[in-house]
């Protein structure tokens, strides 16, 4: 082989090997990508099993064991104490003032809402919370703050309405299991009886959780609840007990790096979560948030607020109650309404959860409605003309 032909030979097999070495490494840097992304590592390799382990690493809480005024005796030290406050606390909303009485609403309801969203608070005061309606069935509603980076106040909107709860933590949607905790700690301290006489008031006594941007049935809530107060096969277990809502089960951790609910392997090593409900809008006893919030000292706080919720609830034995036609999921809702018509009308039916308002089994809570929206909504509904009003 003469000299030329061997440097051709050298140099083809030269740059055979590096268009080869250039495209293993491609495939390397292409698969760690897709791994660091989509987290194929933890789904094949480093999941544990929640079945199987996670039981062994909680606090377990055997709720017809433990005195509620003195947990500490049966399950010792708590091992989670929140040190955030109240910047208004808003302490008489339940009692008057009146820290024994047993004259307390039949139904709470908390709307976590942020600071800024001032428009949705109000859209819900002129819409579904009328105070002459909440007064006459014995309702009583707050909306759940945190703080804002501009440190805007709402002192002057919470002595003109009277319904504002603030704590002293960022609005955040990662912040939420904080705004939860906080939740249960009113109701604790606030709005459930304080004295053991009365306390089995509190199982006929209602929390409803929900976020500023929903529409909710209040008659329909009514008429539920009527139905749960006057069923007979309810133990006082169960009433102790009762929370239900939306529910999920089966759920797996979500690891992809972009993903709104991505979790670390580290955070949660675990291959399922618990059922949990929608943190959205879900209904529990009073007497039920009081057990949630003693769980809470023993359970690490979770970076989701439903999925924490549902890990006290597997840490008390709590089974919940599946209501998901009742319970509108987190996913778009369309409102089907006698003068709706038309073909865009019909096409957008294909592509989001149907509600009927006419069907005998009205939903409770429907998710996608905030601020003018939800006045529209509700103009649509009862063919009024609300306009939103601004806070001075």
């Amino acid at each position: 082989m003469s000299r030329s032909g061997i440097d051709r030979w050298f140099f083809r097999s030269c740059r055979l090997h590096s268009t080869t070495y250039i495209k293993t490494i491609l495939c390397l840097v292409v698969i760690y990508l897709l791994n660091s992304i989509l987290g194929v590592q933890y789904y094949i390799w480093s999941e544990r099993s929640f079945e199987n382990e996670y039981h062994l690493t909680m606090t377990q809480i055997d709720i017809t064991k433990i005195n509620e005024e003195n947990p500490e005796r049966i399950l010792g030290l708590p091992k989670h104490i929140m040190s955030n406050k109240f910047i208004i606390n808003n302490e008489y909303l339940c009692n008057h003032g009146n820290s024994l009485t047993v004259i307390q609403p039949h139904l709470l309801i908390l709307v976590k809402s942020a600071v800024e969203n001032w428009k949705a608070r109000q859209a819900i005061r002129m819409t579904w919370a009328k105070n002459d309606f909440l007064e006459k069935n014995n309702i009583k509603l707050a909306f759940v703050l945190g703080e804002n980076e501009q440190n805007f106040s709402v002192e002057k909107e919470s002595q003109k309405y009277k319904d504002i709860i603030q704590i002293d933590k960022m609005d955040f949607y990662y912040h939420n299991s904080y705004k939860m905790v906080m939740m249960l700690r009113w109701i604790s301290e606030y709005c459930t009886s304080k004295s053991t006489r009365f306390s089995q008031n509190d199982l006929r006594k209602y929390a409803l959780f929900v976020d500023d941007d929903y529409y909710i049935d209040l008659n329909s809530l009514l008429t539920y609840i009527n139905k749960v107060d006057e069923d007979p096969t309810m133990t006082s277990y169960e009433r102790r007990t009762f929370l239900t809502g939306y529910v999920y089960q089966g759920s797996r951790p979500r690891r992809f790096l972009n993903d709104r609910w991505y979790i670390s392997i580290n955070d949660y090593p675990y291959d399922h979560y618990p059922p949990y409900v929608t943190a959205g809008c879900f209904l529990m006893t009073r007497s039920n948030a009081r057990l949630f919030y003693i769980a809470s000292k023993y359970t690490r706080l979770f970076r989701f607020d439903d999925i924490y919720m549902g890990l006290l609830a597997y840490s008390m034995s709590i089974k919940l109650i599946p209501n998901n036609d009742l319970f509108s999921s987190y996913g778009s809702s369309t409102i089907l309404l006698n003068n709706q018509t038309g073909i865009f009308t019909r096409f957008k039916r294909y592509f989001t959860n149907q509600i009927n308002l006419n069907s005998t089994n009205k939903p409770i809570c429907i998710h996608g409605y905030r601020g003018e929206e939800l006045i529209q909504l509700w103009n649509d509904i009862y063919q009024t003309n609300l306009t939103l009003l601004v806070i001075h």
